[in-house]
């Protein structure tokens, strides 16, 4: 999530953007080309997987149901029956009904035809894995946006994506407003004083600009990591394009321990984490020019209580991950994380500051958060872990700082600013000497939690996971994936067939089944998102491709703060159109903790397809 004013933007394109323009929102305020809508009967556009519920959205004003025909490739009709009405739904202000054929189970392509409404594009319905290249593709993002090297064609979906390295310079880079004091010349107290500077090399570029945050970065690694954590055969050594394939490292963690090389260099040589390290004013959109952007001045901002948990909580996961493959490396980052989390401990509670207040430039969002116990929670559960791998005699303080703290065992939806259940999915997914009992009420608290957002999705009109009487959040598609995880969860708890079939429905709405009639994955559907507020990507638009797998923000109706994303609407359509990315960024940023848990589900739903396949 970003909350920046994005003030290089181009003037003559948001003046360009009008409403018809959009071409997305109800027929009646947003005309858009016949071509570019999928229609009013709305479906998962890849398709469905022979046991999952098969249910469309079908928009339409009459008040009594309406028959339906499924028909396959060859125009026969192999399904038939009588939509619900579902009346008028809170999320897009739709009045619609839903057409069941869940009971339809033979494999190959088909529509679905609305007597007096329409047809759905075409989609299959198949006994194989929807999306067996989702979750690769996904993983790309991040060695698109890996800074402080070079990013080679070779690796890429597009050859004409490849740059040069992009800020080589966070190598040293200077607090600014030299929060961070001086320090000796050579590295020691006393002796010449040179103003400090920071080695932030490696990472990722955090969003739609080329920031990089620890609470927003921490919340990403958390998430690949989770997944090697429960299905270690995930991404294996060779199986991503990455430079580092082929060393005997799964390549998941060859990419988060690349993204995550800056958090340890976040800390200077006292004190807490930079709560931030990004440009003095905002980069171009796009960036053609690699030196200028890597001219920009650019310095670490003051620090945070919560950035300084972030690093320990990441390091100490990877120090876990990594032990069996490189032990040295493992121990360097053990040492970095209860470091780290010590200096948290002796300053709890520093927030960080507004941008206006002039402590900081503008040329980077805030990731504002005043509450810091969640974040001491994750960090001591990830420490705990580590420490009782290595038997370090470190393990009780840890513990007690788990046990000890008032969201232990807390589950439940989280995002970067919420993260107290990522420490309790930790503690359930790596094995350690808390009380069973402990543990059991966790698995407990997490299936009432699968079981609530199983219930929000059915009470919905689109298959969101989000109930339609809130606003959307800014990343609601973030919000869906997260919640996706948490049923993925509970799934291999329980092996309760809803829940994962609660999953493929919030990929429906993703792909299709939303107020918005388009997938909002790159890549996906002959109706799909096209272009993202990427900075390097739409560099390159149209002319090539945006690559697949990327995940759009979504519809925002909390927080809109770009000049394009449409004001006054219902949530579920709160989303700009086509061709508006460089201003669009509450609704079409892509981000990495965006796309971490797509990596996530796209990879659980391909390993768990045998579950929904027909007995």
């Amino acid at each position: 999530m970003r909350t920046p004013l994005f003030r290089s933007l181009s003037l003559a394109l948001v003046a360009a953007v009008t409403p018809a323009a959009l071409g997305y929102g109800t027929a009646a305020d947003n005309a858009a080309p016949a071509a570019a809508q999928p229609g009013p009967v709305r479906v998962n556009q890849i398709g469905y997987a022979t046991g999952a519920d098969k249910i469309a959205t079908v928009v339409a004003a009459a008040t009594t149901a309406l028959k339906w025909q499924l028909k396959d490739d060859k125009g026969r009709t192999v399904a038939s029956g009588t939509t619900r009405v579902v009346g008028a739904d809170k999320a897009s202000g739709d009045h619609v009904h839903q057409a069941d054929f869940s009971r339809a189970t033979g494999q190959g392509v088909h529509r679905l035809t609305v007597a007096g409404v329409g047809t759905s594009v075409p989609f299959t319905i198949t006994g194989k894995p929807l999306y067996p290249d989702l979750g690769r593709e996904a993983m790309q993002y991040f060695y698109f946006h890996r800074m402080g090297t070079p990013v080679k064609a070779e690796y890429l979906q597009h050859a004409a994506h490849a740059h040069a390295a992009l800020h080589p310079g966070d190598k040293s880079v200077p607090c600014y407003k030299n929060w961070c004091g001086k320090d000796g010349a050579d590295g020691k107290s006393g002796g010449s004083r040179e103003q400090q500077r920071l080695n932030v090399a490696g990472s990722w570029a955090d969003a739609g600009d080329f920031g990089i945050y620890p609470v927003n970065h921490a919340i990403s690694a958390w998430t690949l990591l989770n997944l090697y954590e429960r299905r270690r055969t995930a991404y294996a050594d060779g199986s991503l394009s990455v430079p580092e394939r082929a060393n005997g490292v799964p390549d998941i963690l060859d990419e988060v321990a690349y993204g995550s090389r800056f958090m340890t260099g976040m800390l200077p040589r006292t004190g807490l984490a930079s709560h931030k390290v990004h440009n003095h004013t905002w980069s171009a959109f796009p960036v053609k020019d690699i030196a200028a952007e890597n001219a920009m001045p650019r310095s670490a901002m003051p620090p945070s209580t919560n950035a300084t948990y972030a690093v320990a909580r990441t390091n100490a996961q990877l120090a876990r991950v990594l032990r069996e493959f490189d032990a040295n490396k493992a121990s360097a980052l053990w040492v970095s994380a209860q470091d780290a989390f010590s200096r948290a401990e002796a300053r709890p509670d520093v927030d960080y500051p507004a941008a206006d207040d002039g402590a900081d430039a503008e040329g980077g969002g805030d990731y504002p958060d005043t509450q810091n116990s969640d974040d001491r929670y994750a960090a001591a559960a990830e420490l705990f872990l580590t420490a009782e791998q290595r038997a370090d005699r470190s393990a009780e303080n840890y513990r007690t700082a788990v046990t000890g703290s008032a969201h232990y065992g807390e589950i439940g939806p989280f995002d970067w600013g919420r993260v107290a259940a990522t420490g309790s999915l930790s503690l359930l997914a790596v094995p350690n000497s808390l009380p069973p009992a402990d543990l059991e009420r966790m698995r407990a608290s997490l299936r009432t939690v699968a079981d609530t957002l199983v219930a929000t999705q059915r009470r919905e009109g689109y298959p969101a996971l989000i109930s339609g009487a809130e606003a959307y959040p800014w990343g609601s598609n973030s919000a869906v994936v997260n919640r996706m995880l948490l049923l993925g969860t509970a799934y291999d708890l329980t092996h309760d067939r809803g829940q994962l079939k609660a999953m493929h429905r919030a990929m429906d709405y993703l792909l299709g089944t939303n107020a918005m009639r388009i997938s909002y994955v790159t890549g996906y559907g002959p109706h799909r998102e096209t272009d993202l507020h990427d900075r390097l990507a739409w560099g390159q638009y149209p002319k090539t491709p945006y690559p697949k797998g990327w995940l759009s923000g979504g519809p925002n109706s909390a927080d809109i703060n770009d000049p394009v994303t449409p004001k006054g609407r219902p949530a579920a359509k709160s989303y700009a159109g086509p061709g508006t990315a460089p201003s669009a960024w509450g609704s079409k940023e892509n981000t990495i903790n965006w796309n971490a848990p797509l990596v996530w589900v796209a990879t659980y739903l391909t390993s768990t397809a045998p579950d929904l396949t027909s007995r």
